[in-house]
């Protein structure tokens, strides 16, 4: 009798071991599907409005910041395209959608070489003193003077044009202050798809090239409608 009682305990004994076996198994195949399927998936995708959402000392903006609509520009101030953009769109956009809080406007300083780094620099060095769109547009028409474009003399004369504090400003300048948060953002720009500038992103649609007033009209009030 006792010898049939211990025959049954190891067998319950064996059964138990085998079912923590086959448990053990059944949550390494669990996890092993799992992680398969998160290295199947690639890495998150890289958005510019995320990138300034989580970095906002390293992009400028203006507008409605509660606005279902964001653009993200990204321009360079050796670009004659941006030039153009700045000279004959944006003024229009800012009249009807950014000074009217219709949208949520986006400036992701860049630079497309290290010929432009210290141009961008200089931008964010105005933008310590809040006055990073209207130096922006001091380098922009200063494209066309070969004599001050992307020069620290150039940099140094725009912002005394719009009174700035030239002995903060020099230093900023002279400290290159901004250099590595410029290069991130090319770097994390380039990840998210851009080559070539301007581009913008209107909430996550990609438009590449300075189209005109009407092109961007079309596509905001698709958005805001």
């Amino acid at each position: 009798m006792a010898k049939r009682t211990k025959q049954k305990r190891q067998a319950a004994n064996r059964e138990t071991n085998w079912l923590l076996i086959g448990g053990i198994i059944a949550v390494g195949v669990i996890v092993l599907f799992a992680l398969l399927f998160l290295s199947l998936q690639g890495p998150e995708k890289i958005t510019l409005l995320g990138y300034c959402e989580d970095n906002p000392d390293r992009c400028v903006t203006r507008g409605n910041k509660d606005s279902d609509v964001v653009v993200v520009e990204v321009s360079d101030y050796g670009c004659s395209h941006c030039r153009d953009f700045h000279a004959e769109t944006l003024p229009l956009l800012k009249q009807q959608y950014i000074d009217t809080d219709e949208i949520y406007w986006v400036v992701m300083p860049y630079a497309l070489s290290a010929t432009t780094l210290p141009a961008s620099n200089a931008a964010m060095c105005a933008n310590e003193q809040g006055a990073f769109f209207e130096y922006s547009d001091a380098l922009f028409e200063q494209q066309s003077n070969a004599t001050l474009a992307l020069t620290r003399a150039g940099f140094e004369q725009a912002a005394e044009s719009l009174g700035l504090d030239m002995d903060a400003f020099s230093q900023c300048l002279s400290d290159g202050r901004y250099n590595s948060v410029v290069s991130e953002n090319a770097d994390t720009a380039r990840s998210a798809g851009v080559s070539a500038t301007p581009t913008f992103f209107l909430n996550d649609d990609m438009l590449e090239g300075a189209y005109p007033f009407a092109i961007f009209q079309q596509r905001l009030d698709a958005l805001l409608n």
